[in-house]
């Protein structure tokens, strides 16, 4: 998947009906290379989304090949994007610049014909208002292409954020032994979850919920007690089909670099193998000693998936 690589034909993006959005799903999943499967996953379900609800949905698909007026042919599709105006937000895949390209000139002819625009304020600093879009995500080589013209069409030079994680999988043949000292959070362990959550947010900037008493309900959250003390922690994140996500994998400062965090992560995907999926994770591009770590337990990257506030950081 090459955001550089280039098309003979001119992509168009075509507005199709969400009663098709399994088959755009599908070519998240296909075309994405399991980056995109989370995000697939909640495109799947747009055809659930109440009537009343879904003029606000923009499912695009670009297509290198022609097609009639409102359809699309997936197998000559080159991008993919779910707009949501109300949200301010958009997941995009774009495998070529041309079809970077052309998501974005369906946003802005979009947002050309809208009548909103005609009557937002228009400020000191710039002639047109706003696009209404605060947040991309999706493969990381598209939304770079991207990011250059949204920002135009919001009147900003620079994203106000931007983050690539790096998502991973352990192939099949890599052994995972489960861990005798590893086992699921339960009553009593809410000072550690605390901390947990506390040191989280400070370190990766991600708050998790409040709720403790969820965690633990859930059965989602494992940690790792080598001698009475809870050392590190990791919770289960959205289960797919076929795949479980390991996230929040924190290993308290003072008891790292002993290989804590190495046999929690293991276990976990013990545990998951027990249940016929596939382990996955992702891990911020620029957290060097997490990517050393899986790197030397063989796990191999699938791809980037890229995150760009264009106006807000929250």
């Amino acid at each position: 998947m090459n955001a550089t690589e280039q098309s003979d034909i001119n992509p168009t993006a075509v507005r199709v009906p969400l009663d098709r959005s399994k088959q755009a799903a599908d070519y998240l999943r296909s075309a994405g290379g399991g980056v995109m499967d989370t995000l697939a996953h909640f495109w799947e379900r747009l055809s659930l989304t109440p009537p009343l609800a879904r003029d606000d949905l923009h499912l695009v698909v670009v297509a290198k090949k022609p097609a009639a007026p409102g359809s699309i042919n997936f197998t000559s599709a080159c991008g993919a994007m779910l707009y949501v105006p109300k949200a301010h937000r958009a997941d995009v895949l774009a495998s070529t610049d041309e079809a970077a390209g052309a998501l974005c000139d369906y946003l802005q002819t979009w947002w050309d014909g809208n009548p909103l625009q005609k009557t937002s304020a228009v400020t000191a600093e710039t002639a047109n208002p706003p696009l209404p879009i605060n947040y991309v995500t999706g493969l990381a080589a598209g939304v770079a292409a991207m990011t250059p013209r949204l920002l135009n069409l919001v009147n900003r030079k620079a994203p106000a954020k931007k983050n690539v994680n790096i998502r991973m999988t352990l192939p099949p043949e890599q052994p995972a032994a489960l861990c005798p000292k590893v086992r699921l959070a339960r009553a009593g362990d809410e000072p550690a979850l605390h901390r947990w959550r506390k040191l989280y947010n400070q370190e990766r900037g991600i708050l998790f919920d409040a709720d403790v008493n969820a965690w633990i309900e859930s059965r989602n959250v494992c940690v790792h007690e080598p001698n009475g003390e809870i050392v590190a922690l990791a919770k289960f994140d959205l289960a797919l089909t076929t795949t479980i996500e390991i996230g929040g994998v924190f290993t308290f400062p003072e008891y790292r670099k002993q290989g804590f965090g190495g046999e929690l992560v293991h276990d976990m995907v013990g545990r998951i193998r027990q249940m016929g999926k596939t382990p996955v994770l992702q891990v911020d591009a620029e957290n060097d000693p997490a990517l050393t770590l899986y790197q030397k337990m063989n796990w191999i990257e699938l791809g980037r998936l890229a995150r760009v506030w264009l106006n807000s950081a929250s």
